[in-house]
C-alpha cells in the first residue's frame, strides 16, 4: 500500500488558506441543520465561489435519460468531441446523500473528461430523505450495468471503466466496487474523501474535527439518519468498511484531507484494501478541509489533487485488462 502526505505539516490543523475560506464559509446566523431547508440548500452551491473554472472546449456534455433495470434515470454525458471508444468515468457526486446534483458538481466531471480524455457520466441519483437507503446506490449501479452493456452507444469503450465519487458520492463508488468485484472490466475506484463508515463516531477524526472545520459531526448524522432510515448504519452497503473485500475489487485511489471527520475512517478503509490485496494508493493532504478539492480556484493542493486523480485514473486505464 502507498500511503503518502502532501502539503505543509500544520500539526493537524488548517493551513492559513483553508482556514480562511472555512471562516468565509461559516454562517453564525444559520438555523439548526434540522430545519434546514431541503429545496434551498439543494439549489445553492456555497463552493462554487471557490471552484476552479473549467472550460469546455473540447466537449460534448448533453443532459440523457439512461433507460436502466431502476428506470429512467438523468445522467450528464460528458465526451471529447474528436475520437471514439473512450473510456468511462462514472461519477457519483456529494452532499450526503441528501444535497447536490449535476451541476454542483459539473465543474470536476469537466475537468476529468478533459484531462483523462475520458467520457465521464454524472448520475443524478434519487435522494434522501424522499429516496432513502438502497435507492441512489440502485441507481448508481444501474448506471454501471447500462455502460457495461451499451458504452459503445455513446462512443464508450466499455472494457475500461472507472468508478468515482467524493464524499457521499464515494461512498455509493466504494460500495459500487464491491458489488462488481471480479467484473474485470471495471478497472478502477477514485474515492474522494469517501464516507466509509457511517457507524463510526468516536474515531479520532470525528472527535478533533466534529465542527469548525467546514463539514460537521452533526451534519453527518443528521444526513445519514435520513439516508438510513430503518436499516442499521453498520450495514455492509452502507458502511463500506464492514464490506466482504477480495482481491478481486477494483484498484483503488483515496484522497483523504487531514481536517476532516471522515480522514481517520478512510485511513482505515485504505488499510483494509490492502490488507485484502487489493492495489491502493492513499493520498493524505494535509492543512486540507473536507471537500477541499471544490475550493481548487483558490487552494493549490486542491489542483494538486485534481492533477493526481487524472494520473492515477489515466494509470488505471492504460494498464492490460
Amino acid at each position: 500500500m502507498y500511503i503518502k502526505k502532501i502539503g505543509i505539516n500544520y500539526n493537524g490543523e488548517l493551513s492559513p488558506e483553508a482556514r480562511n475560506i472555512v471562516a468565509e464559509l461559516e454562517n453564525p446566523h444559520a438555523p439548526p441543520v434540522q430545519e434546514m431547508d431541503l429545496n434551498q440548500a439543494r439549489t445553492s452551491n456555497a463552493l462554487l465561489a471557490y471552484d476552479i473554472d473549467c472550460v469546455s472546449s473540447g466537449l460534448s456534455i448533453n443532459d440523457k435519460l439512461l433507460k436502466t433495470d431502476q428506470g429512467d434515470i438523468n445522467c450528464r454525458i460528458y465526451s471529447p468531441e474528436k475520437g471514439t471508444d473512450f473510456p468511462l468515468l462514472i461519477f457519483a457526486h456529494g452532499g450526503c446523500w441528501t444535497f447536490c446534483g449535476l451541476d454542483s458538481h459539473d465543474n470536476i466531471c469537466r475537468y476529468f473528461a478533459k484531462h483523462i480524455n475520458c467520457i465521464v457520466i454524472s448520475v443524478d441519483y434519487r435522494l434522501a430523505p424522499e429516496s432513502p437507503f438502497p435507492s441512489g446506490l440502485n441507481d448508481y449501479t444501474a448506471v454501471i450495468r447500462w455502460c457495461l452493456n451499451n458504452a459503445q452507444s455513446i462512443n464508450g469503450d466499455s472494457n475500461k471503466i472507472a468508478l468515482a465519487g467524493d464524499s457521499a458520492g464515494g461512498n455509493l463508488a466504494a460500495v459500487a466496487a464491491q458489488r462488481f468485484q471480479g467484473e474485470s472490466r471495471i478497472r478502477h475506484q477514485l474515492l474522494l474523501y469517501p464516507i466509509c463508515d457511517v457507524h463510526s463516531d468516536i474515531d479520532s477524526s470525528m472527535l478533533k474535527y466534529s465542527s469548525g472545520y467546514f463539514f460537521t459531526k452533526e451534519v453527518l448524522d443528521w444526513t445519514s439518519s435520513l439516508y438510513t432510515r430503518d436499516t442499521c448504519s453498520s450495514h455492509e452497503e452502507i458502511s463500506p468498511i464492514n464490506g466482504n473485500i477480495t482481491s478481486k475489487l477494483c484498484s483503488a485511489t483515496i484522497i483523504l484531507s487531514e481536517c476532516d471527520i471522515l480522514c481517520h475512517q478512510g485511513l482505515v478503509y485504505a488499510k483494509k484494501l490492502n490488507l485484502s490485496q487489493v492495489p491502493v494508493n492513499c493520498y493524505l493532504y494535509q492543512g486540507m478541509p473536507h471537500a477541499f478539492i471544490a475550493m481548487s480556484g483558490r487552494l493549490e493542493l486542491g489542483k494538486n489533487a485534481l492533477n493526481l486523480c487524472v494520473k492515477e485514473v489515466t494509470t488505471a486505464f492504460l494498464k492490460p485488462s
